[in-house]
């Protein structure tokens, strides 16, 4: 046998082994439970058949007429599209409709006070310009927040001279009921950013009745989620818990890496000898460029290690009910809050009697605006890595034709 014949039966061998690892070996067919990280949305139940014996594990339940697991409800800067994003106002009515979690994000302020908002910049949200980093907090709370919402493309803006403004994280703490659960993203790669999200957390834990295991942080880098677990870790020790009062996210390295690996069958083997987790679920979205994450590979990758599994920004009627049919997954990430829960109303999963109110009780001006145009968001990457897997389909044309063409020339 030569060495080409051993090299393609090295190869051969090499596919029936991972196979084998992924799909027949047993140490590698009993998932693991899941922990808790919303503690509102949990409970342990029996759950039989796997292996000889009864096993617990943590579902999330639904808590009205069925009580089953479903995906949570997280409602995206607090249903972006209903209400002026990622304020009070749309917080406590994305709950009022239905949400389990409320999405939001972080940044700070040129005097370093934590905000809630999701743009570096002011201009698309309100009647200022700039950076949030280059204003004071006195600078932005005089900004009108609901400025430029518009739910019919530009021809009007209720929210304009409403008094809506930019919440700091310490107010959205006090203005939330406490039992109300959080999804916070930290946008800057800062550690300074994840140093004030914990300062207000510990504050939250210390001064109110807000549950350990409330709060999950969601970072696309790897640098402040580090930190803000560590921080956690030491609070942790400090009051004598179990375990960290929060969890975080994969940051786009981890999640990345996850994907690539579950993909090529190798991520059951590899996490097994290399356990290295700084994080307890993902938050992606269902593709990025022309990558699947929705892939039974992937989910059940990601189930056998107890990892949650959120998908977002789910929108369309269409897509909410195909991410709905994918087994398996704990969360849907939406603008669109009232959809979600109608859907959910729909198939049962909500009690038929469920009144998703209108107008909503919360909302000063009598009511919330169903946008003509939903919009949905698209990945960008930030990793050498998935940047490349966004352009794979261009990499590959490109060798091709590269090909072709020094075969071509060299005639």
């Amino acid at each position: 046998m030569g060495l080409k014949s051993l090299f393609y039966l090295l190869i051969v061998l090499t596919c029936i082994f991972l196979y084998y690892q992924n799909n027949v070996n047993p140490l590698f067919q009993h998932p693991r439970s899941k922990p808790i990280i919303f503690e509102k949305f949990h409970r342990s139940v029996d759950t039989n058949n796997i292996g000889n014996n009864s096993k617990k594990t943590t579902v999330a339940t639904v808590g009205y007429d069925n009580d089953f697991y479903r995906p949570l409800i997280l409602a995206h800067r607090g249903s972006r599209y209903l209400l002026p994003e990622n304020t009070v106002l749309a917080f406590k009515t994305a709950v009022d409709l239905g949400a389990d979690v409320i999405e939001t994000d972080v940044r700070l302020t040129k005097d370093g006070v934590l905000v809630i908002h999701h743009d570096k910049l002011v201009d698309r949200t309100t009647n200022g310009v700039g950076d949030v980093e280059n204003h004071t907090l006195e600078e932005l709370v005089a900004l009108d927040a609901g400025y430029r919402f518009s739910p019919d493309n530009g021809t009007t803006f209720p929210y304009r001279g409403k008094g809506v403004k930019i919440p700091t994280t310490r107010q959205m703490f006090e203005q939330l009921d406490p039992s109300v659960q959080l999804n916070i993203e930290i946008k800057e790669n800062d550690v300074a950013v994840a140093d004030a999200l914990w300062t207000e957390i510990e504050r939250a834990f210390e001064s109110s009745a807000r549950k350990p295991r409330s709060i999950v942080v969601s970072c696309r880098y790897c640098v402040p989620t580090l930190h803000i677990r560590k921080l956690a870790a030491e609070y942790a020790a400090k009051k004598g818990l179990d375990s960290r009062p929060i969890t975080t996210s994969a940051c786009e390295t981890d999640a990345t890496r996850f994907v690539v690996l579950s993909q090529l069958y190798l991520a059951k083997l590899y996490y097994t000898l290399y356990p290295t987790f700084h994080f307890e679920s993902f938050q992606i979205p269902t593709n990025s460029g022309p990558i699947r994450l929705d892939t039974e590979l992937f989910i059940d990758a990601a189930n056998y290690f107890g990892k949650h599994i959120h998908y977002w920004v789910i929108n369309h009627k269409d897509e909410i009910n195909r991410v709905l049919d994918i087994s398996n997954i704990d969360g849907i990430i939406s603008d669109r809050a009232d959809r979600v829960a109608q859907i959910y109303k729909d198939r049962g999963i909500f009690s038929k009697s469920l009144v998703i109110p209108k107008p909503l009780p919360t909302n000063t001006t009598g009511t919330y605006f169903i946008p003509s145009i939903d919009i949905e968001e698209v990945h960008t990457c930030i990793s050498l890595t998935c940047l490349a897997l966004q352009r794979i389909h261009h990499i590959i044309l490109s060798i091709i034709l590269t090909y072709i063409a020094y075969r071509v020339f060299k005639k």
